[in-house]
């Protein structure tokens, strides 16, 4: 019998935040929306370890009460249970946020990937900063795309060599390999980091670094539209997106 886990499916992300507040959140949704937005069946889910707020940022359809605790307690999935405990935004993305009423388990996430995977459906996971807990083991186990998320700071830029330290202690070359940077700009006033001097100190070690650029409406803090962000801001995801779908597919080249 085939495992389940290693059965092809859409592309799934895994998005790491350099620190805390690096935008690894709002980028999950604007990777999760994307994808929606163009027709494909997507789950933002909530991996972090006592649950964030990737249903509060982004459900601007339905906020659901239920969370992935809950969803994956009696073991496989039904359908109508699925749906019934995700949150949706507008763009057509589900949300299965954590409650928070227990630490994240592996035994949830194995079943959760069974069951995606069941669906055709893809998944972009928000880690939060955290990559090395043991409840990600089913996450990791397969070559999924990493976008890596850092804010434009200097101070940001600095921590983001721990970031990559741990990828590669946790997945070795072939993860740090399959790692887009993604540079996010929460400073309405420009870039305030070379990105330039970031390329060409990466150059080599990871997949390639894009750019989210500054939008005024994540910078408000309210629930994330997807349409009202401005069209540069879409074209940026639209862009880490591509290049995480070359990272699953194998290819080296530049999208």
């Amino acid at each position: 019998m085939t495992d389940p886990l290693q059965q092809a499916l859409p592309v799934s992300t895994l998005v790491l935040g350099a620190c805390g507040g690096a935008g690894a959140t709002t980028t999950t949704l604007g990777l999760a929306n994307t994808e929606a937005a163009r027709g494909g069946a997507v789950v933002a889910v909530d991996a972090t370890p006592a649950g964030g707020d990737v249903a509060e940022r982004g459900a601007d359809a339905v906020l659901s009460v239920s969370g992935l605790e809950q969803l994956v307690a009696a073991g496989p999935v039904a359908d109508d249970v699925f749906d019934e405990y995700c949150s949706r935004t507008s763009a057509g993305t589900r949300i299965l946020n954590r409650i928070g009423n227990q630490t994240a388990a592996d035994r949830e996430f194995h079943t959760l990937t069974v069951a995606l995977r069941a669906r055709r459906v893809s998944a972009v996971h928000d880690l939060g900063h955290r990559l090395r807990a043991a409840y990600l083991a089913p996450l990791l186990a397969t070559p999924t795309p990493i976008v890596l998320v850092v804010p434009c700071r200097a101070d940001a830029f600095n921590r983001l060599r721990s970031a990559l330290q741990s990828i590669g202690d946790t997945l070795g070359e072939p993860g740090l390999a399959r790692t887009v940077v993604t540079v996010s700009n929460q400073d309405s006033t420009g870039w305030q980091v070379d990105l330039d001097l970031l390329r060409e100190y990466l150059g080599g070690q990871v997949w390639g670094v894009e750019t989210i650029p500054y939008d005024e409406h994540l910078g408000m803090g309210i629930v994330i539209e997807h349409g009202k962000l401005a069209p540069e801001t879409r074209a940026a995801y639209q862009r880490v997106a591509a290049a995480a779908t070359a990272v699953a597919e194998g290819r080296k080249e530049r999208v």
